[in-house]
C-alpha cells in the first residue's frame, strides 16, 4: 500500500492508522528510519531480546565476574518489568 503524507513545520509526520495497526505501532513506539536511495525506510524497532539485554549489562562492565544466583535473579526481574512496562505503554 502507498500512501502520501505531509511534513509539518516542525517536521514531524503523522502516519495512517491502517498502517499503525497493522505494525502495532503505538504512541511511544521506536522506528528505524534508513535512507535508501533516494527515499526513505521507516520500520519499527524491536524490542530487545532477553539475551541482547544481557549482552548490553556484560559489555557495560557491570559484570566483572560471574553472577550470584541474587544477581540473575535480580536481572531476570528487571528485564520483566521493563518488559511488562513496555506492554502497558502500548496498551
Amino acid at each position: 500500500m502507498t500512501t502520501t503524507i505531509t511534513v509539518s513545520t516542525k517536521r514531524q509526520v503523522v502516519l495512517p492508522k491502517d498502517y499503525c495497526e497493522r505494525k502495532n505501532i503505538k504512541p511511544g513506539s521506536a522506528l528505524r528510519v534508513t535512507e535508501i536511495a533516494g527515499g526513505l525506510y521507516v520500520a519499527p524497532v524491536p524490542e530487545p531480546s532477553e539475551h541482547e539485554l544481557e549482552e548490553v549489562i556484560k559489555l557495560a562492565g557491570s559484570l566483572p565476574r560471574q553472577q550470584t544466583v541474587r544477581e540473575r535473579r535480580k536481572v531476570e526481574q528487571v528485564i520483566q518489568e521493563y518488559r511488562a512496562e513496555k506492554r502497558r505503554q502500548k496498551a
